[in-house]
């Protein structure tokens, strides 16, 4: 155990794949559970931070490292760690298992999903794709990757589907964006620190760009007919990798008595990262027990 974690046990996501899942448990009595989905290149012990700060408010949080990333090497013959999925489809049924084993330890305790940016990106098709098959409560979205800030090359943005055929686990190395996720420089250290012992990655596949660009397409084609869930939503002002202004276009097509949006302009794109957190999840709190009782 790295992150300050209660436990980690290995779930079973299929027959072939196994997944890391860090667990922070509070003293007592579990009031809410927080399913946590991580980014890009990230790592489930990334949620150390929001998971130690609602730990103390007897909220627990389960966070998987998601395929491809984090320790998905050691628990997956042949396994790397790069940016890659076949299909979104892959990343909601994993969730949706894993929030069915979830419940089998916490039965009858309000269970919410809280994400960021690629994790939000995969939270909001879960939310469309399963509305009519969870008892999740609601949502937390972080800097949502509903359309990318960083515009690429026309040509390979027209190649991506091509050579996700051809050759879907061709890597490509994006820009290294490490220094501008927050400004906390102690958590920055740790993230420079995962890269160099391998936790976090720093390639992505063409498969994934595909991937990725189609499910955006779709989130922000059906995101308007958002039912049931509420949805709470923090979207970062300075983000160098998730558009501000589409995230906030398409959040606000949701129904608005769904919806609590906050836009923080200061932050950079990880916000539960950033140096106004405690704020941030403080607001959290509220909404949580106002849609829970915890």
């Amino acid at each position: 155990m790295d992150f300050s974690e209660t436990r980690c046990e290995v779930f079973q996501a299929d027959e072939k794949t196994n997944l890391l899942a860090r667990i922070w448990l509070p003293d007592g009595k579990v009031k809410a559970v927080l399913i946590g989905i991580h980014g890009g290149l990230a790592h489930a012990g990334d949620w150390v931070t929001p998971a130690k700060y609602f730990q103390k408010h007897g909220i627990a949080t389960y966070a998987l490292d998601l395929r491809w990333h984090g320790t998905f090497p050691q628990y997956n013959k042949g396994g790397k760690v790069m940016f890659h999925v076949n299909s979104y489809d892959e990343y909601t049924a994993d969730i949706h298992a894993f929030y069915l084993w979830v419940t089998k330890q916490h039965s009858g305790t309000p269970i919410f999903m809280l994400s960021h940016s690629n994790g939000a990106l995969i939270a909001l098709k879960y939310g469309l794709d399963y509305a009519d098959k969870t008892g999740v409560k609601g949502f937390i979205v972080s800097s949502p990757w509903l359309k990318n800030k960083v515009k690429m090359p026309a040509l390979l943005v027209k190649m991506a589907g091509f050579l996700a055929r051809i050759a879907p686990t061709m890597t490509v190395t994006p820009e290294d964006f490490t220094d501008r996720l927050t400004h906390d420089p102690a958590i920055t250290a740790r993230h420079h620190a995962d890269t160099k012992s391998g936790l976090r990655g720093t390639k992505a596949t063409v498969k994934l760009g595909a991937e990725s660009m189609k499910t955006q397409e779709w989130v922000l084609e059906n995101i308007h007919r958002w039912k049931r869930f509420p949805v709470f939503a923090v979207v970062a002002g300075q983000d160098v990798l998730a558009d501000a202004g589409a995230s906030i276009e398409a959040l606000r097509s949701m129904d608005s008595k769904l919806l609590t949006l906050t836009v923080h302009d200061n932050n950079f794109h990880e916000n539960f990262n950033e140096l106004n957190r405690e704020e941030i999840f403080s607001d959290i709190l509220k909404w949580i027990h106002k849609h829970s009782g915890a």
